[in-house]
């Protein structure tokens, strides 16, 4: 991670140490979360003790840099209001838990973002190098274990002897006594997620990195690998997110104008109108289609119970994180003349849809808070540099896709993976907007 241009223009060692333990720390954050998306949680707190080990020995920072803007104010009343749910839930505990830890997640990104804003260039150099090495790396083991049905982990496990029982879910895993034998593709789907999560930070951490014409080949080189070890995944949530991202990108880079209003207008529609559109979905017999896949009418099912049982308290909804608690229960009762295509009409643990789940848990109030939140964020996309506004709508929109259709919205290390997603996009954006190297040409020239 010891770049030569930097060496070359006279920025000392001791001066970058910091960008070189970050920069290894976020290399190595980036690279695990695609190996094992179960070690998200674990990588994004060991990145925030970098950066408060960092904070330790910085003489440079004004107390402007930390404070908090509308994003943060945004977010943190969403949360505040998750973790006050917890007087009307029916177990308290669940709501402090989760927004307990969200809120600690939240603060903790915020400051990592607001330390990443003022930082030196040669820094935030070495930092974007960490970020897509570790994606590169994340990404071509994934591919490996596409290729070779998942070689790797199947020599790992059997090296270290473990026995049925030993790996979770137990439906993965296929056993000869006590022999390994496979591993479900399955296995692989949520590694998919932080792939097409990190990918446009990656991208702009390159652009930003790199000069004409090697930073435009590896952000081209870069992408197509992520795109064609996604595609060829089993997780069609990934796909979704990653075309959505390459149609906002390529849209924003034709106008911006029109990005930020369509982008706008989806995001109001998703926190808005989700409600009325998993009624009508099921209305319209969407999940007798014969187009769409096993697991999407699934899903169509649990949204319209969902969305049902929504109106049972649609003002403050029943409290966050409830449905992990109040779905397997309904299920349990469930009568079988209540199956749809041989699925019950439940809510499962969550409603793989975080805007109906904010909609059922959180009710109206939460569905604005969480609508203020986002239009913030696409608001501070706004104001930055026209060169990196491009990437920041296609990273904003492939996590509003992820979170559409995917995972809870308080599972860990889903937590996890958005708050490392908007540490990053803020690297990126850092990366790429203004180059103060000394005879670097203006934005726009060399990446």
């Amino acid at each position: 991670m010891f770049s030569n241009e930097l060496n070359s223009v006279g920025h000392p060692l001791a001066s970058r140490s910091r960008g070189i333990l970050i920069g290894s720390v976020i290399l190595v954050a980036a690279a695990v979360a695609l190996v094992s998306a179960r070690t998200v949680a674990a990588t994004f707190w060991v990145l925030v003790a970098s950066f408060l080990i960092s904070l330790l020995f910085r003489r440079d920072l004004e107390l402007a840099h930390l404070r908090p803007g509308p994003v943060a104010m945004s977010l943190g009343a969403f949360v505040l209001y998750a973790t006050l749910s917890a007087t009307w839930a029916a177990v308290p505990q669940l709501p402090l838990e989760k927004g307990g830890l969200a809120l600690l997640a939240g603060a903790c990104t915020l400051l990592m973002a607001a330390l990443i804003n003022a930082e030196t260039r040669p820094n935030l150099m070495h930092m974007g190098e960490g970020l897509y090495i570790g994606l590169l790396i994340g990404v071509v083991y994934l591919l490996i274990e596409i290729l070779t049905d998942q070689a790797i982990k199947l020599y790992l496990y059997r090296a270290l002897d473990l026995g049925p029982g030993d790996l979770l879910p137990l439906s993965y895993f296929s056993w000869e006594g006590n022999y390994l034998r496979a591993i479900s593709t399955e296995d692989l789907t949520r590694n998919m997620t932080d792939a097409t999560l990190f990918l446009w930070p990656a991208i702009m951490a390159v652009v930003g990195v790199w000069r004409r014409p090697w930073c435009q080949l590896a952000a081209g080189a870069l992408l197509l690998l992520t795109a064609v070890v996604v595609l060829a995944s089993n997780h069609a949530s990934s796909k979704l997110a990653l075309v959505t991202g390459l149609t906002v990108f390529a849209l924003a880079s034709l106008s911006l104008r029109w990005t930020r209003r369509a982008v706008t207008v989806a995001w109001l529609i998703l926190c808005l109108a989700v409600l009325p559109l998993a009624l009508l979905a099921h209305r319209i017999d969407i999940q007798d289609a014969d187009w769409l896949e096993q697991s999407a009418k699934h899903r169509v099912i649990i949204w319209n119970y969902t969305a049902e049982k929504t109106l049972d308290a649609p003002i403050l909804g029943v409290g966050a994180n409830m449905t992990y608690l109040i779905g397997p229960e309904l299920e349990r009762h469930a009568p079988p003349s209540s199956q749809l295509l041989g699925v019950p009409r439940t809510l499962s643990i969550h409603s793989h849809c975080i805007y109906l789940q904010t909609w059922f848990e959180l009710g109206a109030v939460g569905a604005l808070l969480l609508t203020a939140f986002g239009l913030s964020v696409i608001a501070a996309i706004g104001g930055l540099a026209a060169r990196t506004q491009p990437y920041a709508y296609a990273t904003f929109a492939s996590s509003a896709a992820m979170a559409a259709v995917s995972y809870g919205m308080w599972q860990t290390w889903f937590i996890a993976s958005f708050a490392l997603t908007a540490v990053l996009c803020v690297l990126g954006t850092r990366c790429l907007a203004r180059d103060d190297r000394p005879g670097a040409p203006a934005p726009g020239g060399a990446g």
